[in-house]
């Protein structure tokens, strides 16, 4: 009896040739992020505790790509506001912005930050991570907004990205908000942040 295990991609295939000398095969498919995260570790959490500010517009988050040669694939975003004061606001995300200012750099932190999916894994994303906070407020002009959505108080949101917003060496993924009618929002308010994301090898 003989067994062969191979596979790439998104998914594991087997063969065996029982004692009949008959050939079985078999595979087993994963979703793409779920194989990079368990195969390779190669699946992050990017999550920080963003907050706004007194002002009709800001910034939460900013995800750099600093890898030479992965690219950073986004998947799925968890968005989880807090009491919001207005109770509505606009969230957009924004490519490779002109300026940045302001913001805390938690790329390091050990309490938020970049979270390795599979915790037996000892690879390491290489990235800037800039959040919004009660230390620093951030903001930004310019680059290319492609996506806005609202969001309201105390109402969780999920967007799947299927893995297609894909982040180069030195790109920049910012997400902003904004208030819907123009006026302030209230400072320091929370909207909780979880980027799951996935590294590949063909940058």
């Amino acid at each position: 009896m003989g067994r062969i295990i191979g596979g790439s991609g998104g998914s594991v295939k087997e063969a065996i040739v029982d004692n009949d000398g008959q050939l079985l095969v078999s595979a087993k498919s994963h979703a793409v992020e779920e194989w990079y995260s368990e195969e390779k570790g190669f699946g992050f959490i990017i999550h920080a505790r963003c907050h706004t500010a007194a002002a009709s517009s800001g910034s939460l988050l900013m995800i750099q790509n600093d890898e030479t040669t992965k690219r950073i694939h986004i998947t799925r975003e968890y968005i989880d506001p807090m009491t919001l004061t207005p109770t509505d606001l606009i969230i957009t995300q924004v490519k490779n912005p002109t300026t940045i200012t302001g913001g805390t750099d938690i790329s390091t932190s050990t309490s938020v930050g970049i979270i390795q999916k599979n915790f037996t894994s000892g690879v390491v994303l290489n990235a800037t991570i800039k959040q919004s906070d009660g230390s620093s407020d951030m903001t930004f002009t310019g680059g290319k907004q492609y996506h806005a959505f609202p969001v309201s108080s105390r109402t969780p949101i999920q967007r799947n990205m299927n893995g297609t917003n894909i982040l180069g060496k030195n790109d920049v993924l910012m997400f902003g908000w904004e208030t819907e009618g123009g006026g302030n929002a209230t400072n320091a308010e929370i909207i909780s942040l979880s980027i799951n994301i996935y590294i590949d090898e063909h940058s």
